[in-house]
């Protein structure tokens, strides 16, 4: 694995690794080679850049917290959740 990851200058990550080693004749899972490259410190190049989709804005208005995190009901249909993320 060390050296199919030196071969490629560093730039394969736990899938290309995995069929190289195949291609080889090493029969080996892809969570053994993702054990051993995070047990090693070993890391593929991730191309581009990541995109960040939504920046908050510090001095928007948060709404309200009307049930004061106290998500207990002593009746069916008293209060009802929903995650906003």
């Amino acid at each position: 694995m060390l050296q199919v990851h030196a071969e490629s200058g560093g730039t394969y990550g736990v899938r290309r690794i995995t069929r190289a080693l195949r291609r080889k004749g090493v029969l080996v899972a892809r969570c053994t080679v993702e054990r051993l490259m995070r047990e090693l410190g070993l890391e593929g190049v991730i191309r581009g850049q990541r995109r960040r989709t939504t920046v908050p804005e510090p001095s928007a208005p948060r709404p309200p917290d009307l049930v004061d995190r106290d998500f207990t009901a002593s009746r069916p249909d008293q209060l009802w959740v929903a995650d906003m993320t």
